[in-house]
């Protein structure tokens, strides 16, 4: 097949950003065989939905639709344990989906400007900011919070939407958007390195 129409092209190079921004998650060895191929599918139907995203309230009823069909429609592989025992496959949870969706929609739209600048520009704002085990424990070290989730796998849709709280409220007095706390943070939690300082760039970005 010769690819001469630049739509082909465009459609290819998006379809290899989000099968990468699929392996950047790091989490795909945790879920059954054959989920691979249906939350690419997802993904795909979501983020060439992207253009149509005007508002933070749109945007968060397409992650909360996205999440919410990641729990019913994917589940957690089989996992034998070292000590003879099994982990029987279950419903993948809301932290599950929405680590997927945070971390994928970062490469797509942050770290490629996906589906292009304009459009990239307007929803980075919107963007939640993906959350692990570790940054989890630091928010509940530093905020007051009633959240007692541990892992992923334990946070619900309620314990998520109070975890993104708190990250908006870091990223702000850091003066970043949500979606760049993680990049941030995973450095400062996994590397030593020194602190990044916030920038002295004015944020011009709200949350609902």
């Amino acid at each position: 097949m010769k690819l001469t129409e630049q739509s082909d092209i465009e459609t290819i190079r998006r379809r290899n950003i989000i099968e990468m921004a699929l392996g950047f998650t790091a989490m795909m060895r945790i879920f059954s065989e054959g989920s691979k191929h249906k939350i690419e599918s997802k993904l795909t139907e979501l983020f060439s939905s992207l253009p149509t995203i005007t508002s933070p309230e749109d945007y968060e009823s397409r992650h909360r639709t996205f999440c919410k069909w990641f729990t019913h429609e994917i589940r957690t592989a089989e996992k034998k344990l070292k000590n003879g025992k099994v982990l029987e496959s279950e419903r993948a949870s809301y932290g599950h989906a929405a680590k997927i969706l945070d971390i994928a929609i970062k490469v797509y739209v942050y770290y490629c400007a996906q589906p292009n600048a304009e459009v990239a520009e307007r929803v980075l704002p919107f963007l939640n900011g993906a959350v692990d085990t570790q940054i989890m424990e630091h928010l509940q070290s530093v905020c007051a919070t009633t959240i007692r989730s541990k892992t992923i796998k334990e946070v619900d849709e309620k314990a998520y939407r109070g975890l993104q709280l708190l990250v908006c409220a870091e990223s702000q007095a850091l003066k970043i958007y949500p979606v760049q706390y993680d990049d941030v943070m995973w450095r400062r939690l996994n590397r030593n390195v020194a602190p990044i300082k916030a920038s002295k760039e004015p944020s011009s970005w709200s949350r609902p």
